[in-house]
């Protein structure tokens, strides 16, 4: 692949990479996942990212040295967002804003690097289709706002979930229970991750039944069958660990620290 000079123009750019010409198929942006992935493309003037943790607040970042990298793992890493430096290397700094609008529904975040002209460039690329504007360098908490200016939510319910041994994954649809699988319907799959996200609470039967009306007719008796069944499930791939879904008799159901 030939490397892009600054000053090609958007013919230029789309041409080598074959992304933005008329009719070519967008990228979209992917069902939620845990954590949503940012991927910053480092400036010249301020070269690497934030290094705090973003993971407690559902964020990651992929660091890429320039424009070229990000681009191509767009439609690998379903990011949530993409922050291009005003000073991007490789690439004509607007014309990857035209492309990328072009060819993808990822929000673009302009990072104001330290340069002249610097915030002339950030306006354009809002006009061209930008989202956000965010000065470099940058604290965690910045970046996390300007993500989030875009429209973009962490979806806590993509997240793992884990209590005691019970681990609950909804991106690979998989429970497990002292490291052994626990083959689950979808129906339930979802009363399991409901309980889990409710805990400690006690969720009630009538609760339960309303969340699980997409698999079924919102049947209370349903509802109680499908967690015996449940039960019986958890209590087959490990033995003994059936109790970690409790009855509380008269209130509902909950999971228990096993």
């Amino acid at each position: 692949m030939s490397t892009l000079s600054a000053g090609h123009g958007t013919a230029s750019l789309t041409s080598d990479l074959a992304y933005a010409h008329s009719g070519a198929s967008r990228i979209a942006i992917g069902a939620p996942r845990w954590p949503a992935r940012v991927l910053f493309i480092e400036s010249r003037s301020a070269p690497g990212h934030p290094a705090e943790s973003f993971e407690t607040h559902g964020f990651e970042i992929h660091g890429y040295s320039d424009a070229i990298g990000a681009l191509l793992a767009v439609g690998i890493d379903e990011p949530a967002a993409i922050v291009a430096p005003t000073d991007m290397v490789n690439v004509d700094f607007i014309s990857f804003i035209e492309a990328m609008s072009a060819w993808s529904e990822v929000p673009v975040i302009v990072g104001v690097a330290n340069h002249d002209g610097a915030a002339d460039l950030a306006y354009q690329a809002i006009a061209r289709g930008a989202r956000s504007i965010l000065a470099l360098p940058c604290r965690a908490d910045q970046l996390i706002a300007a993500v989030r200016s875009c429209g973009v939510r962490v979806d806590a319910s993509a997240r793992p979930l884990e209590i005691g041994t019970l681990v609950l994954d909804p991106q690979a649809f998989k429970v497990t229970i002292d490291d052994h699988t626990v083959p689950l319907t979808p129906r339930e799959f979802l009363l399991v991750q409901c309980l889990m996200l409710a805990t400690p609470r006690v969720v009630s039967v009538e609760e339960l039944t309303r969340a699980l009306a997409t698999y079924d007719d919102g049947s209370i008796p349903a509802t109680r069958v499908l967690v015996t069944r449940v039960r019986k499930k958890l209590e087959a791939a490990s033995p003994e660990s059936g109790h970690i879904l409790e009855t509380v008799r008269g209130i509902g159901y909950r999971i228990a620290d096993n």
